[in-house]
């Protein structure tokens, strides 16, 4: 009987182990599936921002390490001289006489010219400033960056499926960024603004599928309303821009009010809903290089949080 029992207890703790590894698996995969699919989406995000930024040399550092390559030439002679010369010190010239050579004196000069190419690099710090930066947009960058994406596209579309994303959001993703690349190749600044920032726009609809975490949804919206408002400074739609930028206030203030995020990122998120507010004075001033500068603040201080 004892032995039943026994047999029974050990039959026990295999199935409870299986069923936890089992268990423990599943969870893994769903959780590598997560990671993959949000390193996926903010792979894109990350992409679409930069991009963006590009069209008015924003960079969200204050300095770059700038790197250029400096090219010396320098030429090295050497001459060498040999002569003969007569017992008593004095140097001959060669002479022929018709009875035969009286003296024989010789020159030997021989002259060796090498250049040597060095290279070195120099590295300096670059100020990223808006109103020291260039306004030339590099098209060539852009329209490479465009083809890398569109590498990823397919991978990407087939993972946003998988996660139940709503087929019209994919599709339009997809077509939208079609059309960004005929804008891109057109090299149309204002066009190109608002391809990148109607893409943008399916990024938060993708982070709320994938996260219930209301921070993180509320600052990809946040953004996406930024982008719309800077995305119009080239039409110089204030009203438009107005409007945009209201509705980034109006979405970013569920942070303050929110509970449940930690309270050591409480004080950049008062000073960033501070800094939006100030983005609307900029607005009301109608004046693109102020607006652009507290653009770049801001977008610096919610990568922070």
């Amino acid at each position: 009987m004892k032995k039943y029992k026994k047999m029974a207890y050990v039959f026990l703790v295999i199935i409870i182990l299986g069923m936890s590894v089992a268990v423990y698996a599943n969870v893994n995969k769903d959780s590598k599936k997560d990671n993959k699919e949000t390193s996926e989406i903010e792979f894109i995000e990350t992409k679409l921002v930069d991009l963006l930024n590009e069209m008015n040399h924003i960079e969200t550092r204050n300095y770059s390490v700038s790197v250029s390559e400096i090219t010396k030439q320098s030429q090295k002679k050497e001459n060498q001289e040999s002569k003969s010369s007569t017992s008593d010190g004095q140097d001959l010239q060669s002479e022929s006489g018709s009875g035969g050579d009286s003296g024989q004196g010789g020159t030997n000069n021989s002259e060796d010219s090498s250049q040597e190419t060095e290279s070195s690099k120099k590295f300096e710090l670059k100020s990223n400033g808006v109103l020291s930066s260039s306004s030339d947009i590099d098209w060539n960058y852009v329209k490479s960056e465009i083809e890398t994406l569109y590498s990823s596209i397919p991978t990407i579309t087939l993972d946003l499926y998988q996660i139940n994303i709503a087929q019209e959001d994919i599709l339009g993703f997809n077509k939208e960024f079609d059309n960004l690349t005929k804008i891109v190749k057109q090299e149309n600044k204002e066009g190109t603004l608002k391809e990148l920032s109607a893409l943008y726009e399916y990024i938060p609809k993708f982070v709320n599928s994938i996260t219930d975490d209301e921070m993180k949804k509320c600052l990809i919206e946040s953004k996406s309303n930024l982008f719309k408002a800077y995305s119009k400074l080239d039409s110089k739609n204030w009203n438009e821009i107005s409007k945009d930028t209201k509705q980034a206030i109006s979405t970013y203030s569920k942070l303050l009010t929110n509970t449940n995020i930690d309270s050591s990122k409480q004080y950049g998120i008062s000073k960033g809903y501070i800094m939006i507010n100030e983005l609307q004075n900029a607005v009301d001033l109608q004046e693109e290089s102020v607006f652009l500068i507290k653009y770049k603040n801001i977008l610096e201080e919610i990568n922070n949080l």
